[in-house]
Protein backbone atom coordinates (compact mmCIF):
# COMPACT_ATOMS: atom_id res chain seq x y z
CA UNK A 1 0.00 0.00 0.00
CA UNK A 2 2.83 2.24 0.31
CA UNK A 3 4.42 1.71 -2.76
CA UNK A 4 0.61 2.90 -4.27
CA UNK A 5 0.47 5.88 -2.01
CA UNK A 6 4.31 7.07 -3.39
CA UNK A 7 3.57 6.10 -6.86
CA UNK A 8 0.00 8.17 -6.73
CA UNK A 9 2.59 10.97 -5.01
CA UNK A 10 4.74 11.13 -8.18
CA UNK A 11 1.99 10.69 -10.83
CA UNK A 12 0.34 14.02 -8.97
CA UNK A 13 3.56 15.92 -8.95
CA UNK A 14 4.00 15.06 -12.45
CA UNK A 15 0.73 15.88 -13.81
CA UNK A 16 0.34 19.58 -11.72
CA UNK A 17 4.07 20.57 -13.38
CA UNK A 18 2.88 19.27 -16.80
CA UNK A 19 -0.19 21.37 -16.29
CA UNK A 20 0.87 24.49 -14.65
CA UNK A 21 4.02 24.32 -17.21
CA UNK A 22 1.01 24.52 -19.85
CA UNK A 23 0.04 27.51 -18.62
CA UNK A 24 3.07 29.39 -17.67
CA UNK A 25 5.60 27.94 -19.30
CA UNK A 26 7.73 27.94 -16.49
CA UNK A 27 8.90 24.45 -15.44
CA UNK A 28 9.87 26.04 -11.79
CA UNK A 29 6.29 27.16 -11.52
CA UNK A 30 4.78 23.71 -10.76
CA UNK A 31 6.94 22.04 -8.03
CA UNK A 32 5.73 23.73 -4.60
CA UNK A 33 1.76 23.33 -6.36
CA UNK A 34 2.89 19.14 -7.16
CA UNK A 35 4.74 18.87 -3.74
CA UNK A 36 1.43 20.13 -2.23
CA UNK A 37 -1.04 17.92 -4.12
CA UNK A 38 1.22 15.00 -4.23
CA UNK A 39 1.10 14.66 -0.41
CA UNK A 40 -2.48 15.21 -0.11
CA UNK A 41 -3.18 12.35 -2.49
CA UNK A 42 -0.71 10.34 -1.11
CA UNK A 43 -1.68 10.83 2.98
CA UNK A 44 -4.76 8.65 2.99
CA UNK A 45 -3.09 5.76 1.92
CA UNK A 46 -0.33 6.12 3.90
CA UNK A 47 -2.63 6.76 7.13
CA UNK A 48 -4.61 3.46 5.71
CA UNK A 49 -1.04 1.57 5.23
CA UNK A 50 0.04 2.52 8.79
CA UNK A 51 -3.36 1.69 10.28
CA UNK A 52 -2.91 -1.90 8.52
CA UNK A 53 0.10 -2.76 9.45
CA UNK A 54 -0.59 -1.58 13.60
CA UNK A 55 -3.36 -4.13 13.41
CA UNK A 56 -1.10 -6.82 11.80
CA UNK A 57 1.63 -6.52 14.67
CA UNK A 58 -1.39 -5.47 17.02
CA UNK A 59 -4.70 -7.71 16.17
CA UNK A 60 -7.58 -7.48 17.94
CA UNK A 61 -7.71 -10.83 20.58
CA UNK A 62 -9.15 -14.16 19.05
CA UNK A 63 -11.30 -16.43 20.59
CA UNK A 64 -10.76 -19.98 20.43
CA UNK A 65 -13.47 -22.74 21.72
CA UNK A 66 -10.60 -25.01 23.62
CA UNK A 67 -9.43 -25.22 27.33
CA UNK A 68 -6.79 -21.87 27.78
CA UNK A 69 -4.38 -24.38 29.55
CA UNK A 70 -4.36 -26.71 26.24
CA UNK A 71 -4.16 -23.41 24.19
CA UNK A 72 -1.27 -21.92 26.41
CA UNK A 73 0.35 -25.33 25.87
CA UNK A 74 0.00 -25.26 22.23
CA UNK A 75 1.83 -21.81 21.40
CA UNK A 76 4.05 -22.99 23.84
CA UNK A 77 5.15 -25.59 21.85
CA UNK A 78 4.84 -24.32 18.47
CA UNK A 79 7.46 -21.37 19.66
CA UNK A 80 9.54 -24.41 20.50
CA UNK A 81 9.23 -26.41 17.14
CA UNK A 82 9.22 -23.66 14.04
CA UNK A 83 12.51 -22.72 12.72
CA UNK A 84 13.18 -20.19 9.50
CA UNK A 85 15.54 -20.02 6.70
CA UNK A 86 18.69 -20.72 8.04
CA UNK A 87 17.34 -22.89 11.24
CA UNK A 88 16.68 -19.47 12.84
CA UNK A 89 14.10 -20.18 15.93
CA UNK A 90 11.85 -18.35 18.69
CA UNK A 91 13.62 -18.24 21.91
CA UNK A 92 11.30 -18.32 24.58
CA UNK A 93 12.17 -15.95 27.42
CA UNK A 94 8.93 -15.89 29.58
CA UNK A 95 6.75 -18.76 30.43
CA UNK A 96 3.67 -17.79 33.08
CA UNK A 97 1.23 -20.77 33.19
CA UNK A 98 -0.01 -18.45 36.51
CA UNK A 99 -1.18 -15.20 34.48
CA UNK A 100 -1.04 -16.86 30.88
CA UNK A 101 2.04 -14.83 29.39
CA UNK A 102 4.25 -15.82 27.04
CA UNK A 103 7.37 -13.79 25.71
CA UNK A 104 9.34 -14.98 23.12
CA UNK A 105 12.36 -13.39 20.65
CA UNK A 106 13.11 -14.16 17.54
CA UNK A 107 16.49 -12.97 15.56
CA UNK A 108 16.93 -14.65 12.04
CA UNK A 109 18.91 -13.71 8.87
CA UNK A 110 16.59 -12.88 5.48
CA UNK A 111 18.64 -12.96 2.26
CA UNK A 112 17.77 -9.99 0.17
CA UNK A 113 19.09 -9.13 -3.48
CA UNK A 114 20.27 -5.37 -4.45
CA UNK A 115 20.54 -3.84 -7.67
CA UNK A 116 23.81 -2.39 -8.37
CA UNK A 117 25.32 -0.34 -11.23
CA UNK A 118 28.91 0.13 -11.92
CA UNK A 119 31.37 2.97 -13.29
CA UNK A 120 30.74 1.81 -17.03
CA UNK A 121 26.73 1.95 -16.30
CA UNK A 122 26.01 -2.42 -15.75
CA UNK A 123 24.01 -3.39 -14.01
CA UNK A 124 24.42 -5.99 -11.18
CA UNK A 125 22.47 -8.05 -8.72
CA UNK A 126 24.24 -9.04 -5.07
CA UNK A 127 23.01 -10.76 -2.46
CA UNK A 128 22.88 -10.09 0.87
CA UNK A 129 22.04 -11.00 4.58
CA UNK A 130 20.16 -9.25 6.92
CA UNK A 131 19.61 -9.55 10.40
CA UNK A 132 15.86 -9.28 11.50
CA UNK A 133 14.92 -9.19 15.40
CA UNK A 134 10.97 -9.79 16.17
CA UNK A 135 9.70 -10.02 19.47
CA UNK A 136 6.10 -11.31 20.64
CA UNK A 137 3.98 -11.16 23.69
CA UNK A 138 1.40 -13.60 24.10
CA UNK A 139 -1.66 -13.45 26.89
CA UNK A 140 -3.88 -16.49 27.50
CA UNK A 141 -7.13 -16.55 29.19
CA UNK A 142 -10.06 -18.02 30.22
CA UNK A 143 -13.61 -16.67 29.37
CA UNK A 144 -16.85 -17.27 31.21
CA UNK A 145 -18.03 -19.01 28.68
CA UNK A 146 -15.37 -21.86 28.59
CA UNK A 147 -13.32 -20.49 26.13
CA UNK A 148 -10.37 -19.13 25.42
CA UNK A 149 -8.79 -15.58 24.31
CA UNK A 150 -5.71 -15.12 22.96
CA UNK A 151 -4.04 -11.88 22.88
CA UNK A 152 -0.82 -11.61 20.62
CA UNK A 153 1.59 -8.60 20.30
CA UNK A 154 4.63 -7.91 17.92
CA UNK A 155 7.54 -5.33 17.72
CA UNK A 156 9.91 -5.74 14.61
CA UNK A 157 13.13 -4.65 14.38
CA UNK A 158 15.09 -4.64 11.09
CA UNK A 159 18.24 -3.99 9.43
CA UNK A 160 17.64 -1.65 5.97
CA UNK A 161 14.88 0.61 4.92
CA UNK A 162 12.24 -2.25 4.95
CA UNK A 163 10.30 -1.85 8.01
CA UNK A 164 7.05 -4.84 6.65
CA UNK A 165 10.26 -7.54 6.62
CA UNK A 166 9.09 -9.78 9.32
CA UNK A 167 5.58 -9.00 8.16
CA UNK A 168 5.80 -13.07 6.53
CA UNK A 169 6.61 -14.42 9.56
CA UNK A 170 3.31 -12.47 11.77
CA UNK A 171 1.07 -13.87 8.67
CA UNK A 172 2.42 -16.91 9.07
CA UNK A 173 2.58 -17.57 12.71
CA UNK A 174 -1.14 -16.26 12.39
CA UNK A 175 -2.34 -19.24 10.36
CA UNK A 176 -0.37 -21.78 11.93
CA UNK A 177 -1.73 -20.77 15.63
CA UNK A 178 -6.09 -20.48 14.11
CA UNK A 179 -5.10 -24.23 12.59
CA UNK A 180 -3.33 -25.56 15.54
CA UNK A 181 -5.48 -23.92 18.35
CA UNK A 182 -8.83 -24.78 16.21
CA UNK A 183 -12.25 -22.55 14.94
CA UNK A 184 -13.48 -19.90 16.78
CA UNK A 185 -16.52 -21.16 19.17
CA UNK A 186 -19.70 -20.60 17.46
CA UNK A 187 -22.02 -17.17 17.71
CA UNK A 188 -25.23 -17.52 18.49
CA UNK A 189 -27.71 -16.35 16.04
CA UNK A 190 -31.53 -14.71 16.43
CA UNK A 191 -34.37 -16.69 14.61
CA UNK A 192 -37.62 -15.47 14.09
CA UNK A 193 -39.80 -18.46 14.27
CA UNK A 194 -43.76 -17.13 12.89
CA UNK A 195 -46.65 -18.84 14.01
CA UNK A 196 -49.39 -18.60 11.05
CA UNK A 197 -52.14 -19.19 13.65
CA UNK A 198 -51.99 -16.04 16.35
CA UNK A 199 -49.59 -14.29 13.52
CA UNK A 200 -46.90 -13.74 15.91
CA UNK A 201 -43.10 -13.76 16.18
CA UNK A 202 -41.24 -15.19 18.30
CA UNK A 203 -37.56 -14.06 18.41
CA UNK A 204 -35.27 -17.11 20.42
CA UNK A 205 -31.53 -17.30 20.82
CA UNK A 206 -29.90 -20.66 19.03
CA UNK A 207 -26.54 -21.45 18.86
CA UNK A 208 -25.33 -22.41 15.57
Amino acid sequence: MAIVAIAIAIFVFLLTGAVTNEFTHDPGTGVLPGLVLGFLAAAPLFKFAAQERFNLLHPAPREYNIPAKLAFAKIRDYLAEVFYNYGDKWHVVTVDTQSGRIAANLRFTDEVTRIEGDARGNIHTRKERLQRFLSLEAQVRNTECVTTVVQLDFSPRVECANDAACDSIVSTLFTSLDISLGPPPPVAKRRVVEIDIYRISISTNTVA
